[in-house]
């Protein structure tokens, strides 16, 4: 079996599969849940001189956010707990989750109010986080 590598990163797995007479292929149950895929989804085919890459095409409206609070329900729903079972670690994972965005934010915003004071700068070294050509009305573009 020759190894692929798409934009230099070698493949995760990989598994022969085969056609049928309608030129039909089956996706192993494991590429799936890595991609964290659902029945009916499409895809985008894109033909190569030595082979075909076939990608997810998903159009999506949740947010990062949607998208955790979903993993962390599938993660629970694979647990195989109760009903009630698993409403309250749904709950009390999403509860946990919430905390840490929050607290997240309190640290970003921590930061922010350091670096206008200056108490965040150490002498002769310069900080940067990324944000500072947002918000440093000092900045001249390059011309």
């Amino acid at each position: 079996m020759t190894k692929i590598s798409v934009k230099q990163s070698p493949a995760v797995e990989t598994r022969l599969v085969k056609s049928t007479s309608k030129r039909q292929i089956t996706i192993p149950k494991s590429f799936f849940d890595r991609l964290s895929l659902r029945h009916g989804v499409t895809f985008t085919a894109q033909l190569f001189d030595n082979g075909i890459f076939l990608s997810p095409y998903i159009i999506s409206q949740d947010t990062i956010w949607d998208e955790d609070r979903k993993e962390i329900i599938r993660g629970v729903i694979k647990e195989g707990l109760t009903e009630e079972e698993m409403v309250e670690e749904i709950n009390f994972r999403i509860k946990k989750y919430d905390e840490f965005l929050l607290r997240k934010i309190e640290e970003f915003e921590a930061d922010i109010l350091e670096d206008e004071k200056g108490l965040g700068d150490t002498l002769g070294v310069t900080n940067f986080n990324g944000l500072d050509i947002f918000f440093n009305s000092e900045v001249k573009s390059p011309t």
